[in-house]
C-alpha cells in the first residue's frame, strides 16, 4: 500500500477514527495491528523483518532501562 493509493485513502481515516474512539489503554494494540497490516500489504513476507526488529528493540529497551549509565550507550547501539 502506497501513501498515494486508494487503499491508503480508505485505510488512514478508518485507523484514525478508531484510534480516537478507543480508550487509551487499547490504542497501542490498534496501532501495532494497523502498522503490521500496512507493512504486510505490499509484500507479506516483510512482516518477518518487522517482527525481528520489534523483538530486538523490545529487549534492547529493557536492557537500557535496567543497566548502569555506562552500558546504556552500548545497548542503544545494539537496538539501532
Amino acid at each position: 500500500m502506497l501513501f498515494n493509493s486508494f487503499e491508503f485513502l480508505l485505510f488512514f481515516p478508518v485507523v484514525t477514527l478508531l484510534f480516537f474512539l478507543l480508550p487509551h489503554r487499547f490504542r497501542w494494540i490498534l496501532l501495532l495491528t494497523a502498522s503490521c497490516f500496512f507493512y504486510m500489504f505490499f509484500e507479506p513476507v516483510y512482516i518477518l523483518i518487522l517482527f525481528f526488529t520489534i523483538i530486538i528493540d523490545y529487549y534492547a529497551a529493557i536492557l537500557i532501562q535496567n543497566s548502569a549509565t555506562k552500558k546504556k550507550k552500548d545497548f542503544t547501539w545494539f537496538g539501532v
